[in-house]
């Protein structure tokens, strides 16, 4: 997991104050909460099916690097996949209301992996700023659930104009 207090403090005054935070691309995370990611039948060694389930969500941004602000969004992203290696197609995420502008979306699949040792699930955020459409891309490795409750984490996107 990767923790960085500098963009938890900022991600909370921007919700204590309504607005964007300003700042360093690299210092924008996204907070990932209740990620849970499993095998259907919980035998790594020969996978063909699997799932996820997680709640992500970014705080407004804007950054002097990038040029453009980045929208507050929180999204709910449940899918599966299947084969081997496993994967799947991208997933529509249903947007938080109070959060998502219209026009902007969220969605996630499963990334093959050869040895599907480990869950590789990449999140993708598209939104439109200026007339033009940006899309933030994080990439979530971890292991898969087995008993492991749901946990938390934060993730850092990378632009893909």
């Amino acid at each position: 997991m990767r923790f960085n207090t500098a963009a938890i403090l900022l991600i909370a005054a921007s919700g204590a104050q309504g607005r964007a935070v300003s700042g360093r691309i690299s210092d924008y995370t996204w907070d990932v909460t209740q990620w849970q990611a499993g095998l259907s039948h919980g035998n790594p060694a020969d996978p063909t099916t699997s799932w996820y389930v997680f709640t992500v969500s970014g705080a407004g941004y804007e950054s002097p690097e990038l040029g453009y602000y980045i929208p507050e969004f929180g999204a709910r992203c449940t899918g599966s996949g299947a084969g081997f290696p496993l994967a799947s197609d991208y997933s529509d995420c249903p947007l938080d209301s109070n959060t998502g502008e219209a026009g902007n979306s969220v969605s996630a699949r499963i990334v093959p992996d050869a040895h599907s040792s480990q869950a590789h699930i990449a999140i993708s955020y598209v939104f439109s700023n200026a007339g033009e459409i940006k899309n933030l891309t994080a990439a979530a490795v971890t292991d898969w659930a087995r008993l492991r409750p749901p946990y938390n984490f934060t993730l850092v996107p990378s632009a893909i104009v």
